[in-house]
């Protein structure tokens, strides 16, 4: 910029000198005054011409400053990422390892084969909740896929701690698909399983609010940890006490 300045400056120069050159000549010296000899407007343009091709030829580089090492270096660097196309991040990024996922041990329960009998296994899950225990024992059939956990609570009753399982209408409906030593199998197992991770001695299983019930029996009060076996032995307890208790009405009507 500044050599452009010096060049135009002294283009402007020349046509000044070559007017007022022009202007001389027609001019008469009529005084005695020294008068410097005359210069003809050819020497004034072939020095202006040479002044300015001495001027493009030679590069005025006083005022700009040499790269420092650190800068080249930067340049090369980016010469090189522009040829290469490269947007990629660097291979430290792309190598970093994936964080690992925290996991925990749950105890699932559910049926052995053609047995009356549970198995135990021992699950990773990401966190010990119903929701994760639920999806765990839907993989051993023990409820259906599409069952939820709808709410669930723990609480101190009597000095026993009892867990209030809340499932969706389709663990009902599971169920009463069940004969009933199926149905004691799928009690069992859930009982088992959440009163084991949840350290509790009941629990109160509800589908919507209501009382888990089926063509089997109906399970209002909380359930103590059992085995399939006991469960149903209790179940045929209670019909047969269903079965007494109607009894002296069917004599009245004799």
């Amino acid at each position: 910029m500044k050599r452009r300045k010096i060049t135009a400056f002294a283009a402007m120069a020349v046509i000044v000198l070559l007017v007022a050159c022009g202007a001389a000549k027609e001019q008469n010296v009529t005084s005695g005054e020294m008068v410097a000899p005359e210069v003809s407007s050819q020497d004034l343009l072939v020095s202006s011409l040479e002044y300015l091709l001495l001027d493009n030829g030679e590069e005025d580089v006083s005022d700009e400053e040499p790269n420092t090492p650190d800068e080249e270096a930067d340049a090369s660097g980016w010469k090189e990422y522009a040829s290469n196309g490269d947007n990629d991040t660097p291979d430290e990024e792309q190598d970093l390892p994936e964080p690992e996922v925290q996991t925990v041990q749950a105890v699932i329960y559910y049926g052995d084969g053609g047995s009356v009998a549970l198995k135990q296994e021992s699950v990773e899950v990401e966190d010990l909740t119903p929701d994760e225990l639920i999806s765990a024992l839907s993989r051993h059939n023990i409820v259906s896929l599409d069952t939820k956990v709808l709410s669930f609570e723990q609480e101190e009753k009597n000095g026993a701690a009892v867990l209030h399982l809340d499932l969706s209408k389709a663990a009902g409906e599971y169920l009463r698909t069940m004969s009933k030593e199926a149905e004691c199998i799928i009690v069992a197992a859930i009982v088992d399983t959440f009163a084991e991770n949840y350290d509790a001695d009941a629990v109160c299983i509800t589908v919507e609010g209501e009382a888990l019930a089926t063509s089997n029996a109906e399970y209002a009060e909380p359930i103590e940890r059992c085995t399939p076996a006991e469960l149903m032995d209790n179940l045929e307890t209670s019909d047969a006490d269903k079965l007494q208790s109607k009894l002296p009405a069917i004599e009245e009507k004799k």
